[in-house]
């Protein structure tokens, strides 16, 4: 049967095929905390109140009916090849990587939706778009390819389910210990214990003060369990949903600090006078159970490698798609630097960065990204000397308002000094660092000359003093995108501007090669046979791309405006 066929009976039979497709499933729930039910229930909306002129009403009732079936036939079409696609593809895993062959493997999905004439008009294109983006997002998160390990189940959890090893880290305000569950085979995990000072031994008192960690974190328990008053608190909360640039939380809970490895010797003030007479700690604390890194991006970038310009990009890229992940959920980190960021270094050449310390982050359901500034009291974030100029340079009263729609990008450009292997010029001596209550555009220094130029007005956009000046996150990872992946044409001004159509083929072959990637993902320590982290990236891009905002970002390549 042709394509054509098959198309036309979509359009004939819609109305029945969509009551059939759609017998006995449900919808699918995004992942999120177990602590609480945030999805509110779907409130009834009130039904239209009768035409009188039927003849009217049955145009209207005709013409919704119509485009429903258009848009089924539509996604059932596409999904029927890509799913046909994906189960020839996956059975050729061995003869075809994921940048080694070019072939337009999933243009025929294109072909086809134009051969039913469905493709005509750009806002179609874009239909077709998203039903990319929701292929993606199925086999992103559905799949848990971020790691094979069994997840850890719902049922609470304390400091005697695990082995603790040698500490790894510390800083001011906490202390990670390598750890291993004692009763399950895993991999091993890091076990963040936070110092508390002043807070009262109890869960609850523990939590309102400590939230801001558990912001990635999808479940949270206390050595009794956890309490409607907990639930009710968490519910008041920003939760930011799995991404694989963001550090992977899996489980938050409060228990007794224990008595560890050279605790007397590393932090001997944060030890409760039970285990240390002259301490000052208290007797609870928060845990965060997490992946275990290899290092941070500070000590990654002073190790002695010789990192290819390749290499950065991918690093600043995964960056700016973390940033991308919060500000689409209304969250700001506001203390990015190199430290706050952890690498699974395991492919040197492809490191997967993530970021993680979210204790100053901006997380309140109350509020969105902008925060009344009324008063000095009302704390601005974390690391000051890579506060971005809106927010460092504001001053209280009763209209004043702190914007960090932007801030986190900020700092981002300045790390990205860092990544491309010059000195971060807000960091240093103090007569020659740049300051961001005061400096000029003019003042930031140009990256090393090896760093392709693309980049360099990209981060000098990002670190206008402006915050109107700069380009929005999404379109500024889009740049790092198009870099890594499209046709070098693309980028050329003197070249032809691509088309939707063309950019939606590009995708589709994008999506092709994530499929026949998928495959390939058997074990989490195959991991250092794969570029995992480039793997992540293009998945990631995929499950959130729009036609009009790669538009965008070609236009900033090619002309410097959008």
């Amino acid at each position: 049967m042709s394509l054509r066929s098959i198309g036309g009976k979509l359009i004939k039979h819609g109305t029945a095929i969509i009551r059939q497709a759609n017998k006995g499933k449900t919808a699918a729930n995004p992942q999120r905390r177990t602590i609480s039910n945030t999805v509110k229930p779907l409130q009834q909306t009130s039904l239209p109140s009768q035409k009188t002129d039927l003849a009217k009403n049955r145009y209207y009732v005709l013409r919704n009916i119509g485009i429903q079936i258009t848009q089924r036939a539509r996604r059932l079409l596409v999904e029927d090849v890509l799913n046909g696609v994906s189960s020839k593809v996956f059975q050729k895993t061995s003869q075809r990587g994921l940048f080694g062959n070019t072939a337009p493997l999933l243009s025929l999905v294109g072909c086809a939706v134009v051969g039913q004439g469905l493709l005509t008009k750009d806002e179609e294109l874009e239909g077709v778009c998203w039903e990319i983006r929701e292929c993606m997002s199925k086999i992103q998160w559905n799949r848990d390819m971020i790691s094979n390990e069994t997840p850890f189940d719902d049922s609470p959890m304390n400091l005697q389910a695990f082995t603790f090893g040698k500490p790894i880290a510390k800083g001011s305000n906490a202390v990670v210990y390598s750890v291993k569950h004692t009763s399950r085979d895993t991999s091993p995990l890091a076990l963040k214990m936070m110092f508390n000072y002043d807070i009262q031994s109890n869960s609850l008192a523990i939590l309102k003060a400590m939230y801001r960690e558990t912001v990635p974190a999808p479940i949270y328990f206390n050595c009794h369990g956890i309490s409607d008053y907990e639930h009710e608190f968490l519910n008041m909360t920003r939760h930011l949903p799995p991404h694989p640039n963001i550090v992977k939380i899996l489980s938050v809970f409060t228990d007794f600090v224990p008595e560890l490895e050279q605790c007397r010797e590393m932090y001997p003030a944060a030890l409760p006078k039970r285990i240390d007479p002259e301490g000052e700690g208290r007797n609870m604390s928060l845990f965060i159970l997490m992946n275990r890194y290899q290092q941070n991006l500070h000590e990654f970038l002073n190790a002695p490698n010789q990192l290819t310009s390749r290499t950065s990009i991918l690093i600043l890229t995964q960056l700016l798609e973390a940033v991308v992940h919060m500000v689409a959920h209304n969250i700001a980190h506001r203390d990015l630097k190199s430290d706050n960021i952890l690498l699974d270094s395991t492919n040197i050449e492809n490191p997967l960065a993530v970021v993680s310390d979210f204790g100053c982050c901006l997380a309140e359901k109350s509020l969105d990204l902008t925060v009344p500034y009324t008063s000095f009291d009302i704390e601005k974030g974390g690391n000051t000397a890579l506060m971005a100029p809106e927010i460092i340079s504001k001053k209280p009263g009763p209209f004043s308002k702190l914007n960090y729609e932007k801030s986190d990008l900020w700092a981002v450009g300045a790390i990205a000094y860092e990544i491309f292997g010059a000195q971060n010029p807000f960091y240093g001596n103090k007569n020659t660092r740049l300051s961001s209550m005061s400096y000029k555009n003019e003042d930031l220094p140009p990256l090393p000359n090896s760093v392709p130029s693309i980049f360099n007005n990209l981060v000098k956009n990002l670190l206008r003093r402006d915050p109107g000046e700069r380009l929005y996150p999404d379109i500024a990872a889009n740049i790092c995108q198009l870099f890594l992946w499209a046709p070098s044409s693309w980028l050329d001004k003197n070249e032809k501007f691509p088309t939707y159509k063309e950019i939606l083929e590009w995708l589709l072959n994008l999506a092709a090669k994530i499929i026949v990637e998928g495959g390939k993902l058997k074990s989490f320590h195959e991991r250092k046979k794969l570029n995992y982290a480039e793997y992540l990236l293009i998945s990631t891009f995929l499950c959130r791309v729009k036609l009009h905002s790669i538009r965008s970002a070609l236009e900033w390549i090619r002309d410097g405006t959008i």
